[in-house]
């Protein structure tokens, strides 16, 4: 089944029983099969003191239709940046890209060649 965003944070809305996830506090990602990882490039800007308390994933896997959440605090982000992978580091549009392995034996650790190979397992709910 095709999933967007806006399908994706209904679909885990109506799971959870209530308005949780937003357009702003939430990204989406659909399982790249190429590379069997989940691509996010969250905006830098969103990890600031004082801004979002979490930032919310959902990863969807078009073959199964399962779609996994993941609630990271954007502390845990913040501590990690050094062993992850800023694009345009420094300028307006930074983003914290991570590539969330989708691989049993690495399941949701960031699989960067860049990266230090973080794990988000302890964040799934």
């Amino acid at each position: 089944m095709k999933l967007d965003k806006k399908l994706a944070i209904a679909r885990r809305n109506q799971e959870l029983g209530g308005a949780v996830l937003g357009v702003n506090n939430c990204h989406f990602a659909e399982l790249n099969r190429n590379k069997n990882i989940w691509w996010f490039d969250i905006p830098v800007s969103r990890l600031a003191i004082g801004q979002y308390e979490w930032v919310h994933l959902l990863l969807h896997n078009p073959g199964t239709d399962q779609l996994l959440h993941l609630k990271v605090p954007t502390v845990f982000l913040r501590e990690k940046l050094e062993g992850l992978v800023i694009r345009n580091e420094g300028k307006r549009k930074a983003a914290l890209s991570l590539e969330l392995s989708a691989d049993k034996d690495s399941l949701l650790k960031d699989v960067r060649p860049a990266g230090t190979g973080v794990d988000f397992a302890q964040f799934q709910l």
